[in-house]
């Protein structure tokens, strides 16, 4: 059922927020990544992969999309970014699927067919998706919709990476897995850029998300992740974000890209916390090798523009955990 995010939220952030239903489901993995601890008694392993696979009209999506695939076979859950519409991975892996938010028309997709002749075609929905596949059907029993979340505010149409045009959001399901323990789920795809109008906006589409998940997932396990768009190299902005993921609670999970240069810059992350006696341990973290297969050990440099053609499956790094998810003691 439809939910209003409160009134004070919405005066505070001065844009209207509509909650719609959302949801999720299961599947199987074997993801390469490294290790660290022993499992927990009576806990569920759980494998999720966030990846921002760059379904952009005119890209080379469909001769990726098949080792994508293959890629999301080894993994339990998978959010996305930039999968957009049509012929996104929502319609080609997963037994279950939700998307969202949904394409909205504003003032300046009225220009869209002005547009058109160089890649455009407005109005875009939010690229996020969420997946299950079949294998962890063993795993997870139930999948429940939480929140669809637009932000509505964003910088830049035709400069500042065009971020205006994808009606970008907040997508979260409530996941309960065999051993009775539950953990809400997250992902986002926020405003691109280096230009103080990017900065502002992420600041305030990150205040909807922090909102949002504090007011839904109260004393919830929660694993956030995406494509935050907030690396390193801008500390200031980067020590705000983190502030922000820590004022409610969430930790980084430490899934680092393999490649050393590439930390500075790393926009995609995955947070988690503990709560409401569900207690979520990081098994394993990292850059799936599946992910860069033209690559050799020292993995890809998504810094260097370009370089990554050839070597890995998107202009971004996948990131992998492994979740052991039992009652706490």
């Amino acid at each position: 059922m439809p939910v209003l995010i409160g009134e004070a939220v919405l005066k505070r952030l001065s844009f209207t927020c509509l909650i719609l239903a959302s949801l999720l489901l299961s599947a199987d993995s074997r993801a390469d990544v490294p290790a660290s601890s022993a499992a927990l008694p009576d806990a569920v392993e759980i494998r999720l992969i966030t990846y921002n696979v760059q379904n952009l009209p005119g890209s080379d999506f469909d001769s990726r999309a098949p080792a994508l695939i293959a890629l999301l076979d080894n993994y339990d859950l998978a959010v996305l970014q930039e999968d957009f519409t049509p012929g996104g991975l929502y319609s080609r892996w997963g037994s279950t699927v939700h998307r969202g938010p949904m394409p909205r028309w504003r003032w300046h997709n009225m220009l869209a067919p002005l547009f058109r002749p160089l890649g455009y075609a407005a109005p875009y929905d939010s690229g996020l998706t969420l997946l299950a596949g079949e294998a962890g059907q063993g795993r997870v029993t139930l999948i429940e919709p939480l929140v669809l979340l637009p932000f509505e505010v964003c910088h830049g149409i035709v400069t500042y990476s065009h971020d205006c045009w994808a009606n970008k959001g907040l997508l979260g399901v409530r996941v309960t897995l065999t051993n009775g323990a539950g953990f809400d789920l997250y992902t986002t795809h926020m405003d691109a850029g280096s230009h103080e109008g990017d900065h502002q906006a992420r600041v305030a589409q990150l205040a909807l998300a922090e909102e949002a998940i504090a007011t839904f997932s109260a004393d919830r396990a929660v694993v956030f992740a995406g494509d935050f768009n907030t690396p390193r190299k801008r500390p200031r902005q980067h020590a705000a974000f983190a502030a922000s993921m820590a004022a409610i609670g969430l930790e980084d999970s430490m899934a680092r890209p393999t490649h050393a240069d590439w930390h500075a810059c790393q926009r995609d992350f995955i947070f988690l916390r503990s709560g409401g006696g569900v207690r979520l341990e990081v098994r394993e973290a990292g850059e799936p090798s599946a992910s860069t297969p033209g690559a050799g050990p020292e993995g890809v440099d998504f810094c260097a523009g370009d370089s990554w053609r050839g070597r890995a499956l998107s202009d971004h790094p996948a990131l992998a955990v492994t979740l052991a998810i039992s009652a706490a003691e």
